[in-house]
């Protein structure tokens, strides 16, 4: 396994105008000046920013961004200017520590969003220990149940899209399967709710291939996959990986479908994948943003921000981390504190019904102020947090465009609709629940 690089950091220092984006094509221009501010505070951005998993963090800059342009140009977080530095984890937990105590030694960290992957077992007791409010921006299946109070998940947990996954494949007619997947450990959360979920739904699965990643061949594995004739191959490899895979999928004449996780969106997977043969071939599942007020605030910011990445739309995972931001800063002002243990317990008292609806940071700031209870509605959906602090949303398919390789949204999957999947025990009654829900 090649050596990660060591951690790096990035900052926005709240007198810059403008920020490069990582990742990104050049330079974003803030407005400093917007709001009236008194001092400044912070809610840091900890995530992968290098490894093959850098697009994670990536997404969650950019939402971050987003967001933190919204609530500074709406006067900032309890008159405070609003500042989003970074920490790079390089999905690893030991990296992931060492780049949060980076963040924390630099003073008037009041939150967290982030990380994406396994770094949270690391950096957990730390944030827990210090009373500060985490935005988890990951799917580890085996936070569903978890308990620390500081800790509040904006994004679906995999077991969701696990079942979006099946599900989708399911609504395609897709009987067998063969689950290719690498030895990742935030891959291997995955396997067990997809498996579960098609199996339920009357499919089979054929075998389940678990491989290392970023080896010069993959022969073997490749022509017992073929050989094993499935109708679908579930998957979630780095882009190193999968560029051995689709070649030597290629040359042995497979045209298998493929159903990848999120990560298979990034645009270094597609082309690693081949742009052509990703369009053909791949369909990549992800949360999306449902329809309505929130979600044009955010995409009106987003075009804003990022007007040379419109034709492309928001990186994955985008519109979680904004609606992380926004929910953090409105925890902040409702709570009257940056005092985590406050703000915790006033979290869902911005999010949960009952409350005023309302979309965007100002409108709910406004509510607040006035004394109103509000029910924040999110650009990724409701923000209703669950007894152990998870949402649930909306997921959906998206196939690469042959020629520039930006990804194209399908029919989205409902929360309903997976909410039916999920909570169905038969064969017989999730078909009939499917059907009701208009999915065949």
């Amino acid at each position: 396994m090649a050596k990660r690089k060591r951690v790096s950091f990035r900052s926005m220092a709240s007198a810059l105008a403008m920020a490069t984006v990582i990742g990104g094509s050049g330079v974003v221009a803030l407005d400093s000046t917007a709001g009236a501010t008194s001092g400044s505070v912070s809610y840091g951005v900890l995530s992968c920013f290098t490894g093959p998993l850098a697009s994670l963090g990536e997404g969650i800059l950019q939402g971050a961004q987003i967001a933190q342009a919204e609530v500074n140009a709406a006067g900032g977080v309890l008159g405070k200017h609003l500042n989003i530095p970074t920490g790079d984890t390089g999905c690893d937990p030991v990296e992931g520590k060492t780049a949060l105590l980076h963040l924390l030694s630099g003073g008037n960290i009041k939150g967290i969003i982030g990380p994406t992957t396994q770094e949270i077992n690391a950096v957990e007791p730390v944030l827990k220990a210090d009373h500060i409010v985490d935005e988890f921006q990951g799917g580890d299946t085996g936070r569903d149940h978890q308990r620390d109070p500081y800790l509040f998940r904006d994004s679906p947990s995999d077991s969701q899209l696990g079942v979006a996954m099946a599900t989708y494949a399911y609504s395609k007619g897709y009987k067998t399967a063969d689950l290719l997947f690498y030895s990742d450990a935030a891959a291997q959360t995955i396997v067990a709710p997809v498996t579960t979920t098609y199996k339920k739904l009357g499919g089979t699965v054929i075998h389940t291939y678990i491989i290392q990643a970023d080896q010069s061949s993959y022969t073997n594995t490749v022509a017992q996959v073929i050989a094993d004739k499935p109708q679908v191959i579930f998957t979630q490899t780095d882009a190193q990986t999968v560029a051995v895979l689709s070649t030597e999928f290629n040359q042995l004449g497979s045209k298998i479908p493929w159903i990848g996780t999120d990560v298979t969106t990034s645009s270094d997977y597609i082309k690693a994948f081949g742009t052509a043969r990703a369009h053909s071939t791949l369909t990549s599942v992800m949360g999306t943003s449902v329809t309505g007020t929130a979600n044009n605030i955010f995409m009106a910011g987003f075009k804003k921000m990022f007007p040379s990445q419109v034709a492309a739309g928001p990186l994955s995972g985008a519109n979680y981390a904004y609606d992380a931001v926004i929910t953090l800063a409105l925890a902040d002002s409702y709570a009257k504190t940056f005092n985590g243990t406050v703000v915790a317990k006033d979290m869902l008292k911005v999010t949960n019904p009952p409350g005023t609806k309302c979309y965007s940071y100002k409108p709910c700031l406004a509510l607040i102020k006035k004394g109103k209870k509000i029910n924040y509605e999110g650009a990724s959906g409701s923000i209703d947090y669950n007894q152990f602090h998870n949402t649930f949303g909306p997921y959906a398919p998206f196939v690469a465009n042959a020629s520039t390789g930006n990804e194209v949204q399908g029919k989205a999957l409902s929360a309903k609709v997976l909410g039916d999947v999920t909570n169905c025990t038969t064969t017989k009654v999730c078909v009939a629940k499917l059907k009701a829900d208009g999915i065949k």
